[in-house]
């Protein structure tokens, strides 16, 4: 998820457009509110956008360092940079979430409702593990703190076997596909909610996301390009054929055995908005989308602590509980945050504007310092190859 680029250079404008639009989704993933958006087949499976961002960064860590991973310095230099570029914001709201647990403790000595603090997910021994990075590799029996952070973790760790695996064999064809084909069954046999493994398995779902987004920037490279008179018209056509069918796909998936193809679905809309030859493609370049994709990684990293104090806050300034039963299509009910359909729907608004603004904020100050300091700490004596600037 997190992102990689070089200050100069081209980039893949039209993925970053995506991958702006997908973590918005993952904001109304996340929030429960009385809205037609959260019975919504789109939203309710969009956790599997993060499959998503696990085949685009294993395209984009291809695009740069296939080709600067053949010595244990250029190993070194790569995983000191994306620890750079994935921990500084990770820590930030680790240490935001632990604060605000401090604040609910304190609190609970006037008001004794608010209870479970310091406990379960935000249990003191797992800011160890997040503060490592390997709460996500089966050793907690639940998302921790941060829980969009698992994926965080198990990149971290994908790109750790990316790179041993690049220096010590190569990245062999073969590989890829078998990682292609194993990573599906093994999840199958071990996951008990279909792709949507995270603190459990999400290492296997990574590396599987990770290998297709590889196997994808080869494919791409090998692709003979169409001639310009053709190809916009057929382009255009088939991006939104692939647009649809992410859709349609994501909205009927769930969490069944149709969720595991995910991955490939996915691989091919990286695969064809690679080429950004169409339409869709100049759609996606826009600024606005353009300003999504650039903050994308601090609209995921940051989106849980809007999602969880905005009820808190909308209570006290309404002065009532604002959690309300809604009617599902089957005859059931869910509690849902706001009183009608309409106040739930502004509620998830609301919800995506704080986490868009403060999101810009973090990136601001959290992710471009961090970023550059490391670039400035790892800077080699002699600048290295340049291979296709991209972010991931």
């Amino acid at each position: 998820m997190a992102s990689s680029l070089p200050p100069t250079g081209n980039r893949f404008e039209a993925l970053d457009g995506w991958r702006g639009i997908c973590a918005c989704l993952v904001v109304l993933f996340h929030f429960h509110g009385f809205s037609p958006l959260y019975t919504s087949g789109l939203i309710q499976n969009s956790y599997l956008f993060v499959d998503f961002f696990f085949v685009l960064s294993g395209f984009v860590i291809a695009c740069n360092y296939s080709t600067r991973l053949g010595t244990w310095d250029e190993l070194k230099r790569f995983l000191v940079l994306r620890v750079g570029r994935v921990y500084p914001l990770h820590l930030f709201m680790l240490a935001l979430l632990v604060a605000f647990e401090v604040f609910r403790l304190y609190r609970g000595a006037a008001d004794a409702s608010d209870v479970s603090v310091f406990a379960g997910e935000t249990q003191p021994l797992a800011i160890l593990s997040n503060l490592l990075l390997v709460q996500s590799l089966n050793i907690h029996d639940s998302l921790t703190w941060n829980g969009p952070a698992w994926s965080i973790s198990t990149e971290l760790w994908t790109y750790v076997i990316f790179a041993m695996v690049t220096l010590s064999l190569g990245m062999r064809n073969w590989m890829l596909m078998l990682t292609a084909l194993a990573a599906p069954v093994l999840l199958l046999l071990l996951s008990t909610s279909g792709m949507n493994t995270t603190y459990d398995w999400g290492l296997i779902r990574c590396v599987f996301g990770f290998a297709l987004g590889v196997a994808c920037f080869r494919l791409h490279r090998a692709l003979p390009q169409a001639p310009a008179a053709t190809s916009s018209l057929f382009m255009s056509l088939l991006e939104a054929v692939v647009v649809t069918a992410v859709i349609v796909f994501v909205s009927c998936a769930d969490m069944g055995v149709w969720s595991f193809m995910a991955p490939f679905v996915f691989a091919a809309a990286v695969l064809v908005f690679a080429a950004e030859d169409g339409v869709v493609s100049r759609l996606l370049r826009t600024p606005v989308l353009r300003w999504l994709g650039m903050v994308s990684y601090s609209i995921y990293m940051t989106h849980i602590f809007f999602v969880m104090i905005f009820p808190r806050i909308a209570k006290r300034l309404a002065g009532q509980d604002l959690w309300t039963a809604m009617p599902l299509d089957n005859g059931q009910f869910v509690l849902a945050f706001g009183r009608n359909a309409l106040e739930g729907t502004l509620f998830y608004a609301a919800v995506l504007g704080l986490t868009l603004a403060f999101s810009a904020i973090t990136y601001r100050w959290i992710e471009v310092p961090g970023r550059e300091w490391t670039r400035r700490w790892m800077r080699p004596s002699a600048p290295l190859p340049v291979a296709s600037p991209q972010r991931t």
